[in-house]
């Protein structure tokens, strides 16, 4: 063979290779979306702080690019401050609490004592009252019998100033008669002092429920260290919560993507310490040029590579196509109200959803190159 036919050969082959790849950008290019405004985005980006307190920065317990799991702890103020009024709160809750206790037990005892005086006294009054009723039944019957020898004695007279009865028959019934009376007499002094017995004990009742007043006022310092103790246990909730914010934890689980601060800085509320990442919120951001929007909807095939992993491939669908083109909201949009500008392919923003590939590895940033299956 011939050196001429031999570079004719390759001449058609290259010639074959020229046109197949040809053919193969043309149908890629007919098929497919490309571009290599690509980058990596996150929904979730979450700037960690210290709420309300300020101090100083003495632990970071991570570092850029680590793993953190929602509740880790991940920094700390100093402490002291916080932790000594959260004991010192304690400690006057303690002595309140003591207080109130020792003045409960004396206002308990105490209302025993009356209840036990009060029933003490009203069953001493019960059998007075019922000794008063006795006596002065008793005292009936000796004035009804006195008085029935009484009138039996003057009739006694009479007869003996008619000579009808002898002087001892008259006697006699004159001795009985004083003998009546003076039973009678000692028998109102036993009465008088039943009542006298009634009203001291009436009077040591009215002592003992004067007592009650005492009851009440330690009733009532009781309910005002119940109040003041109230008082300090909110705010020792409220100092605890304020210790706890000292300890600093990640309110989700993802990736240090800053580190704001160093150990040793003193920081104020709200202050940024760490920025965090959500590798579940990862999505990829296309910026597609207006001249390839042809054939682009919601839920294309959508293929990924990035510049800083060559060889990996990510797979997934365009979840979104944005409304506006990157231009308008750009910090200097272009003046076109003279009529005279630059015609340029605008970009129309895409947000495309990863349905396949390692999370672990993006970071929010990076760049690459993105196929978009066109669906005619």
């Amino acid at each position: 063979m011939t050196k001429k036919r031999i570079g004719v050969y390759l001449l058609v082959v290259l010639i074959f290779i020229f046109l197949s790849l040809f053919g193969y950008f043309i149908w890629k290019r007919y098929h497919f979306a490309v571009t290599d405004a690509v980058f990596v985005q996150a929904d979730r980006i979450v700037y960690v702080s210290f709420p309300k307190i300020n101090g100083k920065l003495v632990k970071l317990y991570k570092k850029e690019g680590d793993q953190v799991k929602e509740g880790e702890l991940i920094a700390e103020i100093e402490p002291f401050d916080y932790e000594k009024k959260v004991l010192q709160l304690e400690e006057t809750v303690k002595e309140i609490s003591s207080q109130r206790a020792s003045l409960l037990d004396s206002k308990v005892k105490l209302e025993r004592e009356i209840f036990l005086k009060v029933d003490q006294i009203e069953k001493q009054l019960e059998s007075l009252q019922a000794k008063k009723k006795a006596q002065l039944e008793r005292i009936e019957a000796l004035k009804a019998r006195l008085n029935f020898v009484r009138k039996d004695r003057l009739r006694l007279e009479n007869l003996y100033k008619e000579g009808l009865i002898s002087e001892q028959s008259l006697e006699a019934k004159e001795t009985e008669e004083k003998e009546l009376a003076h039973q009678l007499s000692a028998e109102r002094e036993v009465l008088n002092s039943i009542e006298r017995e009634i009203k001291a004990l009436e009077k040591s009742r009215s002592i003992v429920e004067n007592e009650k007043f005492a009851v009440k006022s330690l009733a009532s310092q009781i309910k005002a260290l119940e109040h003041k103790e109230k008082g300090l246990l909110n705010q020792r909730e409220e100092a605890e919560l304020y210790y706890s914010y000292t300890k600093l934890k990640s309110p989700v689980s993802g990736l240090i993507a800053k580190k704001f601060h160093s150990e040793g800085d003193v920081i104020t509320p709200g202050e940024p310490i760490y920025a965090l990442v959500d590798p579940q919120t990862f999505y990829i951001l296309v910026l597609l040029e207006e001249t390839k929007l042809k054939g682009i909807k919601k839920g294309a095939y959508t293929k990924i590579t990035l510049d800083a992993y060559p060889g990996k491939v990510w797979e997934g669908e365009v979840e979104e196509i944005l409304p506006a083109s990157a231009a308008t909201f750009a910090l200097v949009p272009r003046d076109i109200s003279a009529g005279e500008f630059t015609k340029l392919a605008q970009r129309i923003p895409i947000k495309v959803k990863i349905t396949k590939g390692d999370r672990s590895i993006l970071r929010v940033g990076l760049s690459g190159k993105v196929e978009i299956k066109r669906d005619y």
